[in-house]
């Protein structure tokens, strides 16, 4: 679904929705079909992946469209949202505006309406007509999400028009949103390490940022030798770029293994087991990432003895983009160990290295 927002026939929808258009020129081709089902190339002229849109264009002369303003509601307003579901004609959904995500790193507006496949890019508009925002994903149960609309002016107001100049290089563009983001994303102030939680006899990083959900487990019967106790943590809006690849996705996950009546020999055979795991669950294909290459360590960070493993895969149409993954356990103990795992989609290498570095520094002894 889409937004024409001027007569000229300009047009918004969410990046995904293109992206592929991006990815595999050679393989896709985007169509405006019309309410008489008039069928029209279309163009794309600008992209804001961190927020989800595009802007596109079609040679037409629409009969009506929408004027893109600034709007303040208040939580509990009707909205109606726009689009196309399933391809099975234009619908309606009328919803409530429930204010933005709070566990968001970008502003998303929670909108309580039944958004399905297909609506991506319509319209959530105020019983008068105004866009308030652009629908973009849905959770299921009526929890869906709209990009609020001063998104979308924003990317219009620097978004050259059809004829006014040249489109430049879209997969160049999405490197450099993602990389110059990742200041801001990763910054001390904003994504931190030093909010601490304690398991067995270590203390690790904890719950980094308010857009990063965390949560414990652990395992443990009678009849096993040995007790894990596990805390994880993930960020709950990575940035789509594309079908099998994300970014600035960040998790990690922390397990204290303890044994109750193991040998040394069996306890470092289950260790190991668990050191050696951990290292599928990736988005990406071979046409879009190339293999995993990891540097094995053995380092030393308050007083602990760490092996390490450090394994970046690059993005091959993203320069400059990388997934990561980090695991270190402890050595020394043949009673209990520390397995911890950080991984990272769509980083930098420098934001790669540092937040490993970091993240190692925060793992101590509990006192």
């Amino acid at each position: 679904s889409g937004i024409v927002y001027d007569k000229d026939g300009h047009i918004i929808t969410n990046y995904h929705v293109i992206s592929m258009l991006i990815y595999y020129p050679d393989r896709y081709r985007a169509e405006l079909v019309d309410h008489d089902g008039e069928r029209m190339e279309i163009t794309l002229l600008g992209i804001d992946v961190l927020n989800d849109l595009a802007v596109v264009y079609a040679d037409t002369e629409p009969a009506a469209f929408f004027r893109l303003a600034p709007v303040d509601i208040k939580q509990g307003v009707r909205l109606y949202s726009l689009g196309y579901p399933l391809d099975i004609g234009i619908s309606i959904v009328e919803g409530t505006y429930n204010g933005f995500m709070e566990k968001s790193f970008y502003r998303k507006i929670h909108f309580t309406g039944s958004l399905n496949p297909g609506m991506s890019g319509g319209p959530a508009i105020d019983r008068s007509g105004r866009v308030v925002g652009v629908n973009v994903a849905t959770a299921g149960n009526q929890v869906s999400f709209l990009v609020p609309v001063r998104a979308v002016i924003e990317l219009v107001d620097e978004t050259p028009g059809a004829g006014e100049g040249p489109r430049g290089n879209f997969l160049e563009s999405i490197s450099t949103q993602l990389l110059s983001h990742q200041k801001e994303y990763f910054h001390e102030d904003v994504f931190r390490l030093d909010d601490h939680v304690e398991l067995g006899d270590y203390v690790l990083p904890g719950s980094p940022a308010s857009f990063v959900d965390c949560w414990g487990n652990g395992s443990q019967s009678d009849d096993q030798p040995y007790e894990i106790l596990n805390h994880n943590c993930s960020g709950n809006d990575p940035v789509f770029i594309s079908s099998d690849e994300r970014a600035l996705s960040v998790s990690f996950q922390h397990s204290v293994i303890t044994s109750r009546g193991l040998n040394r020999f069996r306890f470092y055979d289950l260790f190991s087991s668990m050191f050696g795991s951990g290292y599928s669950g990736y988005y990406g294909n071979e046409d879009e990432v190339t293999g995993f290459d990891c540097t094995t360590r053995f380092v030393k960070s308050n007083d602990i003895t760490f092996k390490t493993v450090f394994c970046l895969r690059k993005h091959r149409k993203l320069e400059g983009l990388y997934d990561a993954i980090f695991k270190a356990a402890a050595l020394g103990s043949m009673e209990t160990g520390l397995e911890t795992t950080l991984t990272m989609n769509g980083v930098g290498y420098d934001t790669a290295v540092g937040l490993a570095q970091r993240y190692l520094g925060e793992i101590s002894w509990k006192e």
